[in-house]
């Protein structure tokens, strides 16, 4: 595992985050959005810093039950720990270096990658849909957004129902197997769709889209709460909308975390709305922080214990 690799990429990310903060506080003036978080209700705080660690929680049952499904026999335990390491990968573009639990459940379980990536791409798949969900609501409310919702919708039933078609599938593979290089991968990519096809049947489908639509309803209630804590009345039907759709648009964005495209989504929703510009900025600056960087530091911490509990299995062996 590389974690020299992982450091950069952070480090990278966290650069870029700086970057994105520092051209927000331009953007609507230093000074006022100081005087804006100086009038800032701190009691709100906790109740804000607390939804998305739940939103955590209910992606954690879904992963578990992804894992139930393929019949991989994780400890409990150690598959928490490898769900939020996983979090300090959603600094990467479209989130694709979530993958990485794949390599923690083969490093820790010896579980094959090719049965336990779809599991990741399913997560991504069915959180899109539920945000869709979301989004829709606010996009029929405000009349926003239409196209790009509509467009993401097509791409994502168009992927599940060839998916679900197994035939199609079957064939498609059979002839990119008898492709020299792809040979050997052959048992490993029909591993991998066996396992797509079993997540993405309509059960286990429609489950995956339930748990996520309410997981992410929490992160709409970040934005609400915090500009309730500004002295300012936004509908809660406008700030799930806010958060789904810049979501959205970060993930389409493919920069990593989202960013840049997700701070301007959500500042220009937010003013788009009648929000004053340094409100709307400082509503950015902690609903993005509560939301990625919260997140990022308790998959760091994760990724701690697991190193942990790899060093005390060594030293267990070790002295057996």
């Amino acid at each position: 595992m590389d974690y020299s690799k992982l450091k950069k990429n952070l480090f990278i990310s966290l650069v870029i985050g700086i970057v994105v903060f520092a051209g927000l506080s331009i953007y609507s003036d230093a000074n006022s959005l100081i005087e804006v978080f100086a009038g800032f209700d701190y009691r709100y705080l906790p109740f804000i810093l607390i939804l998305a660690p739940l939103n955590y929680l209910f992606r954690f049952v879904k992963w578990s039950y992804y894992l139930h499904l393929i019949d991989a026999k994780v400890d409990k335990k150690e598959s928490f720990y490898i769900f939020i390491s996983g979090l300090c990968m959603t600094v990467t573009p479209g989130k694709v270096g979530e993958f990485f639990k794949s390599y923690l459940l083969k490093d820790r379980a010896g579980i094959p990658v090719s049965s336990t990536a779809p599991l990741v791409m399913g997560e991504r798949l069915t959180d899109g849909i539920s945000m869709l969900i979301l989004a829709s609501l606010g996009t029929i409310a405000f009349n926003y957004g239409k196209a790009a919702l509509v467009l993401v919708l097509i791409g994502m039933v168009g992927f599940v129902a060839v998916v679900q078609s197994p035939s199609l599938v079957h064939r498609l593979l059979w002839r990119l197997e008898k492709i020299p290089f792809l040979t050997r991968f052959g048992k490993a990519m029909e591993n991998f769709y066996d396992k797509t096809y079993i997540i993405f049947q309509l059960k286990p489908l429609l489950f995956a889209i339930g748990i996520g639509t309410v997981s992410w309803f929490f992160e709409g209630l970040v934005i609400y709460l915090t500009v309730k804590a500004m002295g300012i009345e936004l509908s809660l039907l406008a700030s799930v909308f806010v958060v789904s759709f810049s979501t959205i648009v970060g993930a389409v964005s493919m920069m990593p975390g989202g960013l840049f495209a997700a701070e301007g989504s959500i500042v220009g929703l937010l003013v788009m709305m009648d929000l004053p510009k340094d409100v709307a900025v400082a509503t950015t600056i902690i609903t993005r922080f509560s939301t990625l960087w919260l997140g990022v530091g308790i998959g760091l911490l994760g990724l701690v214990k697991i190193g942990l509990m790899s060093r005390c299995k060594i030293e267990k062996t070790r002295y057996e």
